[in-house]
């Protein structure tokens, strides 16, 4: 385990060091968490943590806007970090392809899981990590409801230790950029169930 006091150390030691994940407190002297998370997303893929104060709705959602793939809300019990780090860890080094190798067609929206690629029409759909393995579980379970509790377990791996806020979120995220290629109803919320993706 490496640590840095400053965000520019920090991302100068993942350059270093073989890291397999990162852990970022929003709240950082000079280059901020934001920014942290930015710069880590542009040279890596290992997920990104961001460490917030009282889980501020904001502060999640422009952490995962910048690159994260979850969060933690201080303060923390240290049982509980090491399982919600063990199952990040787990998560990573489970291939979304495990879930399904095929592409898949939703619709106007194409998925590629092996290349981790995915269009609406002839157009990138620009996707973080979390964000696609999302949408991949919901357009192989299209045209099903997924619950909240089905995406905790198959995307984060912990369904009782997940925060459901997370999973509203990312959905939140993926709407907005369907949004911009003109779906702006492709994620239907089934009141008191979960989300489907429309064909």
């Amino acid at each position: 385990m490496v640590e840095a006091e400053t965000g520019e150390i920090g991302i100068n030691l993942v350059d270093q060091h073989s890291v397999d994940l990162a852990i970022v407190d929003l709240r950082l002297p000079g280059m901020n968490g934001f920014e942290v998370v930015r710069e880590l997303r542009k040279k890596s893929t290992i997920p990104i943590i961001i460490f917030t104060a009282h889980g501020d709705s904001h502060d999640v959602v422009a952490g995962l806007e910048a690159g994260a793939d979850d969060f933690l809300t201080k303060p923390i019990g240290s049982k509980e970090l090491a399982a919600r780090l063990r199952a990040i860890l787990r998560r990573a080094h489970t291939s979304v392809e495990n879930e399904a190798s095929r592409d898949l067609t939703v619709g106007e929206v194409r998925l590629q899981p092996g290349r981790h690629e995915s269009f609406v029409g002839d157009a990138t759909l620009a996707l973080t990590r979390t964000e696609f393995e999302v949408i991949v579980q919901l357009a192989t379970r299209s045209p099903e409801t997924l619950s909240r509790a089905e995406l905790l377990d198959h995307v984060w791996g912990y369904d009782y230790l997940g925060d459901t806020r997370l999973v509203d979120m990312q959905i939140y995220r993926l709407r907005g950029k369907l949004a911009m290629h003109g779906l702006q109803d492709k994620i239907v919320t089934v009141r008191g169930v979960g989300f489907k993706l429309l064909p």
